[in-house]
């Protein structure tokens, strides 16, 4: 039960993070390439028969390895972190017909029907070509694809239907108008779809036009109309992608501020406030994200990565989850500290205005943030308790 636990973290557990599970799903993305580009050669006819021999040998070591994943994913399903496929028979049965199971299993069914007299090797290899579609599990970009093509259904639905109305309408009016001078390619409905398809969609081919004024009034119209009608769904996917990656870029900032320990005893609402006033960078190594002496604009929380902090001759490292560059803010004075990235970084960046509104309405906060910058640089709470504002020795960042 321990293996196929661990199985199931290597193979589905989507919040597993660490280095063998990115070890592993890399070399299964590797494969998957590979097993692609294999396909894709094996059309090349100039390639000599060797070259078709090895591609043979190559294309079997590739389905037995997707055959045991797929084996192995069956087995683990009952894993399932939120319990959809606890039933050892029944949940794995459901499991099989989900999308990326299904796709899975199309992987490695045209090795085992190419034993088939009657198969079809054209189709077997376009079978093939959808292993493509594996690295969908991998990919957050096409996660996020799916997911608003999901959230988007019935707005997309409404466009389809517009553009499948257009479609007839247009094509009956060319046929209208056509019918009798071209009855080849407008001498039916069905037979001005294509065109009415082709100019709708933009691409407009050319090798079927009106020849009559009124023929070319329509055509006109309907380049106009096509426009519109390219726009719609292109309008509704950007600003579905614009809302999914603004949601996710907020959850990951509010994941961020809740492993604060400074903000443990904040309230849900108020949390959410200051994941809203966040502002996400990403810094490369050596970057200097505050210099000595310059005037505090802003408070930093370290999501990802490591930074040193400079005060005179010591050097203070900070890792994910610290913060740094309130002090100076608090006490309205020049940053006495200088603070560059050691690694690759995500920084979350707090403007002074948006920092003193929130520390002005929360003096609990203020006082925390107070005795976490002090206790940083070593004043104890009774030697900050006795220095007057402005006049703490040095400050973090």
């Amino acid at each position: 039960m321990r293996l196929r636990a661990r199985l199931y973290e290597l193979l589905e557990d989507e919040e597993a993070a660490t280095p063998s599970v990115r070890r592993a799903r890399l070399a299964l993305v590797l494969l998957i390439l590979l097993a692609v580009a294999t396909t894709v050669l094996e059309t090349v006819s100039e390639i000599p028969p060797a070259g078709h021999r090895l591609f043979g040998f190559v294309e079997i070591v590739f389905t037995l390895v997707f055959t045991v994943e797929y084996a192995l994913r069956l087995w683990v399903a009952v894993e399932d972190r939120a319990g959809r496929w606890a039933h050892p028979v029944l949940g794995r049965l459901k499991w099989a017909l989900t999308p990326s199971a299904l796709v899975d299993l199309v992987a490695i069914l045209p090795f085992y029907l190419s034993g088939l007299a009657s198969a079809d090797l054209l189709v077997l290899r376009l079978l093939r070509l959808l292993r493509i579609l594996k690295i969908a599990r991998y990919s957050p970009a096409l996660e996020t694809f799916q997911i608003v093509l999901y959230t988007e259904r019935r707005a997309l639905g409404s466009v389809v239907l517009l553009i499948a109305v257009l479609l007839v309408v247009v094509a009956g009016l060319m046929h209208a108008a056509e019918a009798e001078v071209q009855p080849e390619h407008f001498g039916s409905i069905p037979k001005a779809l294509y065109w009415a398809a082709v100019t709708l969609a933009t691409v407009g081919y050319g090798d079927v036009v009106p020849v009559t004024p009124l023929g070319k009034l329509i055509a006109s119209a309907t380049a106009l109309l096509s426009l519109a009608t390219l726009a719609f769904p292109t309008a509704i996917l950007g600003a579905g992608f614009a809302r999914e990656i603004q949601k996710q870029d907020f959850l990951a900032r509010a994941s961020m501020v809740a492993r604060v320990p400074l903000f443990r005893h904040l309230p849900p609402a108020q949390l959410a406030e200051i994941t809203a006033l966040l502002h996400q960078r990403d810094l490369p190594p050596r970057y200097t994200i505050v210099r000595k002496g310059e005037h505090p604009e802003a408070m930093y929380f370290l999501d990802q990565g490591r930074v040193v902090m400079r005060l005179g001759e010591r050097r203070i490292m900070l890792g994910p989850g610290s913060f740094f560059g309130e002090l100076a803010l608090l006490e309205g004075r020049p940053r006495e500290a200088t603070v560059i990235t050691l690694t690759p970084c995500r920084v979350l960046e707090l403007d002074a205005s948006d920092f003193h509104r929130l520390v002005g309405g929360d003096p609990q906060l203020r006082e925390a943030l107070l005795l976490e910058a002090r206790a940083r640089v070593g004043i104890r709470p009774a030697e900050a308790a006795q220095r007057p504002a402005g006049s703490a020795g040095e400050e973090p960042g």
